[in-house]
């Protein structure tokens, strides 16, 4: 990468980290990923690819169609360059979809829908592959050390995103989860005279007995301001 190219390249990764710091939901922080891969590295079109639990996978974040084809076509066959990127860790270059040994399948199927030639490259977080970032082009294209250095930093920025954005729904629904079951406790103490560990336990009990998510209890209580008709609720003096 010549200093010329780098000093622009380096503006648009600070601009774009910036831009997903800001933001909370998933597909459109992958969008955004894509939309950067077009502006950054020599392809036509840019999907992302993750793997959901169970072992499936789904696309996000498809700049058009034809990505969101060739990336069906990799999942039901179980083959192609972005499903060996996603689990064996690194990446695969590919200047002729068509002819490449690798995926006999895949290949010339994706030639088919007018491309030919693809980057992918792993997603990962806490070493744990979660995806792949495909980047299709509609020529034959050899992708450089370059193009697979820039490559490599916009799949970083995807895994960054998809981190924090999990954690931070994941830390917001159990915080928001916090606040309601505290409330529901004191409503509780208010009511029965009871302290905050008795109050938890009638929640607990409840839960248990009705097979209902502690949060869900919590909220009932809330909303109708009165316990559940069978909490086995405790007095003071219970234990």
């Amino acid at each position: 990468m010549t200093r010329a190219n780098s000093v622009p390249l380096a503006g648009m990764m600070a601009e774009a980290a910036r831009d997903l710091a800001a933001q909370t939901e998933l597909d459109e922080a992958l969008k955004q990923v894509s939309d950067l891969a077009l502006r950054t590295v020599a392809c036509d079109r840019a999907s992302i690819t993750l793997r959901l639990p169970g072992g499936n996978y789904e696309t996000f974040a498809a700049t058009d169609d034809k990505a969101q084809q060739a990336d069906a076509l990799q999942y039901s066959l179980n083959e192609g360059p972005c499903v060996d990127a996603l689990w064996n860790n690194g990446y695969y270059r590919v200047e002729d979809v068509g002819t490449d040994p690798r995926w006999p399948q895949w290949g010339p199927q994706a030639a088919e829908l007018g491309i030919h030639s693809i980057l992918s490259i792993h997603l990962f977080t806490s070493n744990l592959p979660v995806g792949a970032l495909n980047l299709y082009s509609t020529r034959y294209r050899t992708y450089s050390d370059e193009d697979v250095e820039v490559a490599k930093i916009v799949a970083a920025h995807a895994s960054v995103a998809f981190a924090r954005i999990r954690a931070e729904k994941d830390l917001w629904a159990a915080v928001d989860s916090r606040h309601l079951i505290g409330q529901a406790q004191g409503i509780l103490m208010g009511k029965l005279n009871l302290t905050a560990e008795q109050a938890f336990a009638v929640l607990q009990r409840y839960s248990q007995r009705s097979n209902t998510k502690l949060r869900d209890v919590a909220v009932k209580i809330i909303d109708t301001r009165a316990l559940p008709a069978d909490s086995g609720t405790a007095s003071r003096s219970s234990t």
